[in-house]
């Protein structure tokens, strides 16, 4: 018989949905003033403290002349598709990014390879002979410069005969130049507000079940039989607050 009531105490110890809603309604300000100013806390960071970056895209095409190399259509594709890698690796290499930082106007003199390599993106599809570059900046018209000088130098370096880069000679192309960034891709505002209000929310009832697990006061005769098991025989109506006003 001890071991049943032991039994039922431990399945009535948990908190029920109700309970949880309970605890949220009655923290409701509480809830609301947190998630209100981690939420401006998002904004201000947003639109007053992140610098705003532009990014300029461009693209270059992999063409290979196959009637001049004496090959097969097909077998020019193959070998464009062998050398993608190669290319994306080339765009990005300390000879190449030196010479965009020697030709740019506008960066600092300190900027390194690393620091610019830093802000450039290569990417590819699968099946297609196109290379696709992006330049981020904080300055969209330096974004644009550094793109297509990128692209430019690139090709020049890539088919200059006396460096003797036969692999890469006469078999790259411009396909789109970089165009003028009129709006910044970062950051992303309405995202950023939403995760603001998000995380707000999520501190806010963080805090409040937190402050609830902590609290070992009872609330209610209910609460006090339920816990202790003993039968409540009277209470004193109204709050602490509302007694001492009477007396």
């Amino acid at each position: 018989m001890n071991e049943l009531n032991q039994q039922q105490f431990v399945e009535e110890e948990g908190m029920t949905l109700q309970e949880l809603f309970k605890i949220v309604w009655l923290n409701k300000f509480t809830i609301a003033f947190i998630t209100l100013w981690i939420a401006v806390i998002g904004i201000v960071y947003t639109y007053v403290l992140v610098t705003p970056e532009y990014t300029a895209e461009t693209s270059l095409m992999v063409s290979i002349d196959y009637e001049a190399e004496g090959i097969t259509e097909s077998s020019a594709i193959s070998i464009g598709q062998n050398l993608i890698n190669t290319y994306k690796e080339f765009v990005i290499s300390d000879k190449v990014l030196q010479s965009v930082i020697d030709d740019v106007d506008g960066l600092p003199a300190d900027y390194s390879t690393e620091s610019l390599g830093n802000r450039i993106s290569i990417s590819t599809t699968s099946g297609v002979l196109l290379i696709y570059i992006s330049v981020e900046n904080e300055d969209p018209e330096l974004a644009q410069e550094i793109a297509n000088t990128l692209v430019n130098n690139s090709i020049e370096i890539a088919n200059d005969e006396e460096v003797g880069y036969i692999l890469l000679q006469d078999k790259l192309d411009v396909l789109d130049t970089a165009k003028l960034p009129t709006e910044p891709s970062s950051p992303n505002k309405f995202l950023n507000i939403v995760i603001s209000v998000l995380l707000g929310g999520i501190v806010a009832l963080g805090y409040v079940f937190v402050k609830e697990l902590f609290n070992n006061k009872y609330q209610s005769s209910a609460e006090m039989e339920k816990h202790l098991g003993i039968k409540v025989i009277a209470a004193v109506p109204g709050t602490i607050k509302e007694r001492k006003v009477v007396e």
